[in-house]
């Protein structure tokens, strides 16, 4: 690191405040997002402190070296990519937005350049500081990218499996009595989500019978037909009775083309024939 390089970092430190205030002056006019220049003022504030770190990482580029300094942007990136993805401010727009503050970062740099005369600033000091951050914005958007899909992901996967859970729930209907009633095409995944929630809830709800009722399943495949008989063998080893209603002939038909027996299992053409025997 040479006294230049040192010197242009201190004058974008000490003007952090101003490239935040220029970068915020760029901002559209458009209703609703989180950069529109109509933003809630929380939110604003938000921005400025996030800006404000983003600032004084990304500066090092100038007097780090090139790992420790890559290492460096990672806990920003990872932190800012998490809450937009929470904030659900779509990944085109945040790009967008490295690129408007690239050219601030670039204009202060010009800036540093026109007010130091007596400095003796060569034109390949200057093309080696633009290639710099250039460099350096690149990485931030490859890294924040990154980390915005791993989080985006993530979220997705958990939303999914909420969904699948919301579409086994177990209702007690009596003590130690529920009914799991199932609508729609069971596959292998809803199968598997399906025998993870249910065995968990009738733990949790002490169920020792469990009414399962298929009349709104249009149709299961070998593999999910074979999932549910996995379902079944599982409550029976939590001690809990399983009673399958409403079975469709093609799906019956379906599981025993597969070779797959239900004949250990109590069954009842429906689930108010099955409820009745308990005088439900």
């Amino acid at each position: 690191m040479n006294e230049l390089d040192q010197a242009l970092y201190e004058y974008l430190l000490s003007h952090s405040s101003d490239m935040t205030d220029e970068w915020l002056s760029r901002r559209n006019k458009e209703s609703g997002s989180l950069y529109s220049k109509d933003a809630a003022p929380e939110l604003v504030k938000k921005l400025r402190e996030q800006n404000k770190l983003f600032n004084t990482n990304i500066s090092k580029v100038f007097i780090e070296e090139e790992e420790p300094y890559k290492e460096g942007l990672i806990p920003w990136t990872k932190m800012v990519a998490e809450d937009r993805v929470n904030s659900n401010v779509p990944l085109h727009l945040v790009i967008k937005q490295f690129g408007v503050f690239r050219a601030v970062f670039l204009d202060f740099i010009e800036s540093f350049v026109t007010q130091n005369d007596n400095l003796a600033i060569k034109h390949g000091d200057i093309f080696r500081w633009s290639k710099k951050i250039n460099i350096a914005f690149d990485k931030v958007v490859d890294l924040f990218s990154e980390h915005y899909n791993e989080v985006h992901n993530k979220l997705i996967t958990e939303k999914e499996k909420i969904i699948l859970e919301l579409s086994a729930p177990v209702i007690p209907i009596a003590s130690s009595i529920g009914v799991l009633p199932l609508i729609g095409k069971i596959d292998i995944e809803r199968a598997q989500a399906i025998m993870e929630s249910v065995l968990n809830q009738s733990s949790h709800m002490r169920i020792t019978r469990l009414y399962i009722d298929l009349s709104g399943v249009p149709e299961m495949d070998a593999v999910a037909s074979c999932e549910l008989s996995k379902v079944i063998k599982g409550l029976n080893l939590l001690g809990v009775q399983a009673i399958l209603s409403g079975m469709r002939p093609e799906v019956a038909q379906a599981a025993v083309e597969q070779g797959i027996n239900f004949s250990n299992t109590q069954m009842e053409p429906n689930l108010g024939a099955a409820l009745s025997k308990i005088e439900w």
